[in-house]
This record gives structure tokens, sequence and C-alpha cells, in this order.
């Protein structure tokens, strides 16, 4: 692939997850919902050890930079969905990005952490053992879905600046 589509993928990812972050801080001030990257980080490095899920990850011990790490995995995982997102309007739909796909295809993200992520951090499937299931998973769609809406506002930054 050509280098703009790279830098293509860069840009729109970290527009969408700036615009993400910025909404899960207004949640985190507005209703308690946590960001908690460094557990994010620690069952990442877990991971290399072949440990998948935790009873709970609050219970498994710290590792150094775990805080790094869930950062950078956050900023990995907005990558790898904007590759595929631009691939699949670009090679399947053979369509421009518009609010609607971007907003369709963030929503479809939320299945990795409701089905991957919160059941590996003990929190178990769509959040049932969090104590508040309801509201994680209605917290993490409405990331999801802004994070698809920073998916689109990103495809239009890098056609300004591109």
């Amino acid at each position: 692939m050509e280098n703009s589509f790279w830098l293509q993928v860069l840009v729109v990812a970290v527009v969408a997850n700036i615009v993400t972050d910025a909404y899960e801080f207004a949640l985190e001030r507005s209703l308690g919902k946590t960001r908690d990257w460094h557990f994010v980080g620690r069952w990442v490095a877990y991971l290399g050890r072949g440990v998948f899920r935790h009873a709970g990850i609050g219970d498994t011990p710290a590792v150094r930079y775990e805080l790094a790490l869930g950062w950078a995995f956050h900023y990995l995982v907005a990558i790898v969905f904007a590759q595929v997102y631009l691939q699949f309007l670009g090679a399947v739909l053979e369509q421009p990005a518009s609010l609607l796909s971007g907003l369709v295809f963030g929503l479809i993200t939320v299945l990795a952490p409701w089905l991957i992520l919160i059941p590996g951090l003990g929190g178990g499937f769509l959040g049932l053992k969090t104590g508040r299931p309801v509201f994680v998973c209605a917290a993490s769609l409405s990331v999801h879905a802004v994070f698809g809406i920073g998916l689109y506002l990103g495809t239009l930054v890098f056609a300004v600046i591109w």
C-alpha cells in the first residue's frame, strides 16, 4: 500500500482517539465512568505471560509501565480499527467515508470490549460481573459510537491536510 494510505490511517486513528478521549473525560467528570488504562496495560502485559482472563484485574499484581502500555494499546487498537474501516470502505463498499459509515463501524467495534477486554479484565461477558452491567454496556456503546464519529472526522481532517 502506498504511504499516503498509512498516513491517512494514522491521522484518522489519532483524531478518532482524541475525540473519544475527550468524550470519555467528560463521562468521567459527569457520570463517574473510569478510564483505567493501567488495568488495560496490565492485561496486555499478562497476555504475554499466557494469561488471557483474570478473576479481577485489580487483584492481579501490577507491572512496570502498565499505564503507558495501556495507552499505547489504546492507540494501537485505534490504528487497526482505522485501517479496517478505511480498507472496508475502499475495497468492499467502494464509498467515501460518511458520518453514517463511521457511526455504524464504531458501534460494531464495541464488540471488542464487550466480548474480549471486559471479560479479560474479570468483568464478565458484557460486563455482567462489574456490578453495573447496564452502565458498563451503555457507556461502552456510547464511547464506541463517538469513536465512529471520530473516524469520520479524522477522514475530514486528513482531507484538509493532504
